[in-house]
């Protein structure tokens, strides 16, 4: 499974490390970007199996509104400085967390999410923020 990593720029490695160790033991491989537009053009190379961008202010927003338009199907989980949750469920946002986030927090909205393991596949059809 592929989860696309959408960051800014020298927070990418902090964020996958997290990410990794949040889906722990199960394997993903994780295609890290820092701009929506650079995840934007990647989702037409390749499937993912969530989408988690970590970006602050209107720029996240900005960047949740374009992905929801180009993949629909596909969780999103959003992770800002600022409240938006109310713009994750108008763009049906699987998860929104507000920074800081605990290594639980982001292990749980992952879970939520992804299939991981025997339960997972209940998980994945029963995303909520």
């Amino acid at each position: 499974m592929n989860i696309a990593l959408c960051a800014a720029f020298l927070e990418e490695d902090i964020w996958e490390s997290r990410l990794l160790a949040a889906t722990f033991p199960q394997k993903f491989e994780i295609t890290e970007c820092n701009s929506p537009r650079g995840l934007l053009s990647m989702l037409e190379l390749k499937p993912f199996s969530l989408l988690v961008i970590v970006l602050n202010g209107v720029a996240g927003l900005e960047a949740v509104r374009q992905l929801r338009q180009k993949a629909p199907d596909v969780p999103i989980l959003w992770i800002s400085d600022e409240d938006y949750s109310l713009f994750g469920y108008q763009y049906h946002v699987n998860r929104f967390l507000r920074r800081p986030v605990s290594d639980m927090e982001l292990r749980e909205a992952i879970t939520s999410c992804l299939p991981m393991g025997k339960e997972g596949v209940e998980n994945e059809k029963n995303c909520i923020m």
